[in-house]
């Protein structure tokens, strides 16, 4: 809230709808639907993305006058992908999309809207990904690193998903945030077990599934 004009500050206090949370209470949790974005009025707000293995990792603590809720202005209708909950007793203030972007943009806030949906949406899937890499082990991490590499690049045929990108052991280290060495092992790994395999220089994830159980694995 500090960084609006006063006018976008006195539009958007005029909208809020107010309500509070007892320390501990959950605001929103991932999947839910999210349409409005939410204001810290007093107290300090959790954000947190829950793990497969029931970890929660903390990503944010904000104090009053900040602003959370993001995924609301994704035009695609995200659902929530984190967690908010009150870390101290907690009073928000909740807004619509529409109004929210109304308070900020005036008449060309239909203009601005695709903008920040675009850049929004960005923003989530990077997070996201530090996020899971945090709580992953690297068996895990080098597994998300080629499917996420195979769904960018790859080219589905009979051999399975081959990388139409050279990605080479260095570079998939640096993906994987591993050193060279345990990340050449786990490759080993996959290759004997038949996971990947290599054709003309090229990566090749023969089992796809195999290999998203192994990246949601820690």
């Amino acid at each position: 809230m500090k960084r609006l004009r006063p006018e976008q500050r006195s539009k958007l206090q005029s909208l809020l709808q107010i309500r509070e949370y007892r320390r501990g209470e959950l605001v929103y949790q991932p999947d839910e639907d999210a349409n409005s974005l939410y204001v810290v009025i007093a107290g300090v707000a959790r954000l947190s993305i829950p793990t497969p293995n029931g970890r929660r990792i903390l990503l944010h603590l904000l104090p009053a006058g900040e602003i959370f809720g993001h995924t609301a202005l994704v035009n695609a209708r995200f659902p929530r992908v984190l967690e908010a909950a009150a870390y101290t007793d907690l009073r928000l203030g909740r807004v619509g999309r529409d109004d929210f972007l109304e308070a900020l943009a005036g008449p060309r806030s239909h203009e601005l809207a695709e903008v920040v949906s675009f850049v929004t949406e960005r923003w989530i899937t990077l997070v996201l990904r530090l996020a899971r890499f945090l709580a992953q082990d690297l068996q895990a991490r080098v597994a998300s690193s080629l499917v996420e590499a195979a769904r960018g690049f790859g080219i589905e045929d009979a051999r399975g998903h081959v990388l139409s990108l050279r990605i080479t052991q260095d570079a998939l280290a640096d993906l994987s945030a591993g050193s060279l060495r345990k990340v050449n092992a786990v490759l080993r790994r996959f290759e004997t077990e038949g996971l990947i395999g290599k054709d003309n220089g090229r990566i090749v994830l023969r089992q796809m599934e195999a290999l998203e159980e192994r990246a949601l694995a820690s």
